[in-house]
């Protein structure tokens, strides 16, 4: 029950991201490098905030960085409101940090609740499965808005969306588990430990015993024994290209549907809700277990098509929720295997650091791609993009 809940909160969070960004551009005018630098904002706000929350995840609480998140939520609300009814771009540069807070604190939160709640060959299900919620819910809640936009800033309509959902964070923080023994991820370390101390064990055993082993087969053996896995450099190798090629498409997005492509607000609205409802559905068919190589190849494949697509294609409104599901579910699966590959090879050990290597690649993604995007133009920015997105393939030449 409290998954359901937590992909609501999550949901909702993501649904205010964009609200901010439409915002930014509709309301404010903001140009490519003003929105580059409002999503960098947000992204330095996450990092130290992640830095905490990292804390309290290594200590095993869910509760208190779900009550931290709230409490910055509960003040986001107002602020985000006065900045778009006042058309004041420091209140929505002061609420933005206020959602990063609530982000960083509350995913922090639902992640340790996973890997201390459920047996750690269950974490990738249902770390998946919390994305998938997320991913619905976020579909269902763009439609409802983008039917809703134009009264959506009336003062007694937002007074009457902001208490549900603030009730709704409410009810998060008093559902979600709090384990009162947290040795799941413990035990899972010194299972792992053990695991690697054996092998080495039984590798040097099996080698001082070939008398007359051959250079090749001696290599053989220490490659299979010795080797820990893949390497933690090039997983953030790879986060670190997933992600800044994810701010090179997502962060100018709205601007190129809105100033570009000339689609009115309730319909980019309606565009992104689609497509998140969309790849839920693709989601439901998808095999239990999408952590492979193939699936992650393919992945990476289609996310380029799509990209491509949208921008050089400029499709309809259905076609685009299309690709963009495309995209959305392609994100999921890289994600997806990115985490399970750290959290595997660190047993679940520092959740929060995997989310600031995340927010700082983020960080570098925001910062310039409002500048590529004027100085190199649109065409090369998704150049860029491709060639970013097909860096996480390297991680398809290691085992798993």
């Amino acid at each position: 029950m409290w998954l359901y809940i937590a992909g609501l909160a999550l949901a909702t969070l993501g649904v205010m991201d964009l609200l901010v960004n439409i915002v930014a551009v509709r309301l404010l005018n903001f140009t490519p490098v003003e929105l580059g630098l409002l999503n960098a904002l947000w992204t330095a706000a996450v990092i130290p905030s992640l830095r905490h929350s990292n804390l309290l995840s290594n200590a095993g609480l869910t509760k208190r960085p779900t009550l931290i998140g709230f409490l910055a939520f509960a003040t986001f609300i107002p602020l985000f409101y006065l900045s778009a009814s006042w058309r004041s771009a420091a209140l929505l540069y002061t609420a933005y940090v206020l959602h990063a807070v609530t982000y960083s604190y509350v995913k922090t939160g639902c992640q340790t609740a996973v890997l201390e709640s459920y047996p750690s060959h269950q974490w990738s299900h249902y770390s998946r499965r919390l994305a998938q919620l997320a991913v619905l819910f976020e579909g269902l809640l763009l439609l409802g808005v983008s039917r809703v936009w134009s009264s959506l800033f009336e003062t007694w309509y937002f007074q009457l969306i902001a208490i549900f959902v603030l009730a709704g964070s409410a009810l998060l923080v008093l559902v979600v588990p709090q384990p009162s023994l947290r040795f799941e991820k413990i035990l899972t370390r010194i299972e792992s430990h053990l695991k690697k101390s054996l092998t080495r064990i039984h590798g040097y055993l099996t080698i001082s015993s070939l008398d007359y082993a051959n250079g090749e087969k001696v290599n053989i053996l220490v490659e299979r024994f010795v080797k820990d896995g893949v390497s933690l450099t090039l997983i953030a190798a790879a986060l670190a290209a997933f992600r800044i090629g994810n701010e090179y498409l997502f962060t100018p997005l709205p601007f190129v549907f809105i100033r570009l492509m000339g689609l009115k607000t309730p319909d980019v609205i309606a565009l992104y809700g689609l497509g998140k409802a969309i790849g839920f559905t693709v989601m439901l068919v998808l095999p239990p277990n999408v952590v492979s190589k193939g699936a992650f190849t393919l992945a990476a494949l289609v996310k380029v098509a799509s990209v491509a697509g949208i921008v050089f294609w400029r499709p309809d409104l259905g076609s685009s929720s299309v690709l963009l599901a495309a995209i959305y579910i392609s994100n999921l699966v890289i994600d997806t295997t990115i985490y399970t590959l750290y959290v595997t090879t660190t047993s679940g050990s520092n959740v929060g650091l995997f989310n600031i290597v995340a927010e700082a690649s983020s960080l570098v993604g925001t910062l310039t791609s409002g500048y590529v995007m004027t100085i190199l133009g649109l065409d090369t920015t998704v150049l860029l993009l491709v060639i970013l997105n097909l860096v996480p393939l390297l991680l398809v030449k290691k085992s798993w």
